[in-house]
């Protein structure tokens, strides 16, 4: 599946943590997986991550952090739409890729995801400013 969206290439140092609620919501979400970006539109993210096994796409939640702490994004409603395996690693494990489509958005998720999407990613055709807008 193909997005439509414009991508964003993300500067290092920005990860994703993928959740899964627990049922009936007794408890706090779980961090199942976690990966490092590569870019992100407003539709979504591309992101990289290592396992020994399939991934199960067993979450619906996603929280976008970065090193400096400076952008903590959690609850993310999401869903994974593709998974696949890029290349084994030396120890054994298997460097991962997948794509995930945000699910319905807040208005405070849609804020901060265009705050990160000014600040920590990679403007390509030199523009001075950037101007996010979702639907």
């Amino acid at each position: 599946m193909k997005r439509n969206e414009k991508r964003y290439a993300v500067k290092k140092g920005a990860s994703v943590l993928f959740k899964k609620s627990f049922a009936f919501g007794l408890l706090n979400n779980r961090t199942v997986y976690s990966g490092t970006i590569i870019d992100i539109s407003l539709t979504g993210i591309r992101a990289e991550y290592t396992t020994t096994t399939v991934w199960s796409g067993n979450f619906n939640k996603m929280s976008i952090v970065t090193t400096d702490n400076h952008i903590s994004i959690n609850n993310i409603p999401c869903k994974i739409i593709s998974d696949r395996k890029i290349r084994p690693l030396e120890n054994g494990t298997f460097l991962r890729r997948c794509g995930i489509k945000f699910g319905d958005l807040s208005d405070y998720h849609k804020l901060q995801l265009s705050y990160f999407i000014q600040k920590y990613t990679i403007v390509s055709d030199n523009k001075k400013s950037w101007h996010i807008e979702f639907s």
